[in-house]
């Protein structure tokens, strides 16, 4: 089955009524709901590797909060409860920016944006940032590599994993914002686009799907 690739400007809109459900939830289960319309509509455009994953997540995380803080030391839940709860939470926004980064080039969100008028400033930090996970995704595969080759002891992994990604970032950063400057993103010139963009039914389901989850899970679903 072809599935279309999302429209940036409907991936915003779901990210924006994430965010809504994300800070209106009252209980677990609201969230716990709202995670799930967001892993449904990333079936529908054809991410069943991120959706599998999602679920495993919230499962995880239903089990630790459910059955291993209850019944774990003081001090065990008091440092873990609050970032298990906050990022049960965020768990939608999360697979929302998932499924933009994985269906949206870079090229297409920079349209999109432009198309809704927005900032140029906001349109250049955008793109540095939507560039900038796949960046770091990249560079912790070539640390996963290079440590294979070596035989680094798992004791030791931690450290190699945090230590390059940590001098890399500012690095990272610095160099996509001069790619973009000197790509003209910030240029203040009218732009022109070969990258064609529009609303599919696909795309105006899953708003609509996502919409009235997000009411009905406020108002019905009740911890």
């Amino acid at each position: 089955m072809r599935y279309r690739k999302i429209d940036p400007r409907a991936g915003l809109f779901i990210l924006l009524l994430s965010n809504v459900g994300m800070f209106l939830e009252r209980t677990s289960m609201q969230g716990n709901a709202l995670a799930g319309i967001i892993i449904v509509v990333m079936l529908l455009y054809g991410c069943p590797k991120i959706a599998t994953g999602g679920v495993g997540f919230l499962l995880l995380l239903y089990c630790l909060q459910t059955f291993v803080l209850p019944v774990s030391p003081i001090v065990f839940t008091t440092l873990f409860s609050v970032f298990v709860n906050m990022t049960r939470r965020m768990l939608p926004c999360l697979l929302t920016g998932a499924l933009l980064v994985n269906k949206c080039s870079v090229r297409e969100f920079v349209a999109a944006m432009r198309k809704l008028r927005l900032p140029q400033n906001f349109i250049t930090a955008m793109a540095v940032t939507v560039r900038y996970f796949p960046a770091i995704s990249e560079e912790v595969r070539h640390i996963t590599n290079a440590m294979k080759l070596q035989r680094i002891p798992a004791g030791r992994k931690i450290e190699c994993y945090l230590v390059p990604i940590m001098l890399s970032a500012t690095k990272t950063a610095e160099e996509l914002s001069a790619a973009a400057v000197v790509r003209g993103v910030d240029s203040p010139k009218k732009k022109t686009s070969a990258v064609k963009i529009g609303f599919s039914v696909t795309d105006i389901s899953c708003m609509l799907l996502t919409a009235a989850g997000v009411v009905l899970i406020l108002i019905f679903v009740k911890g």
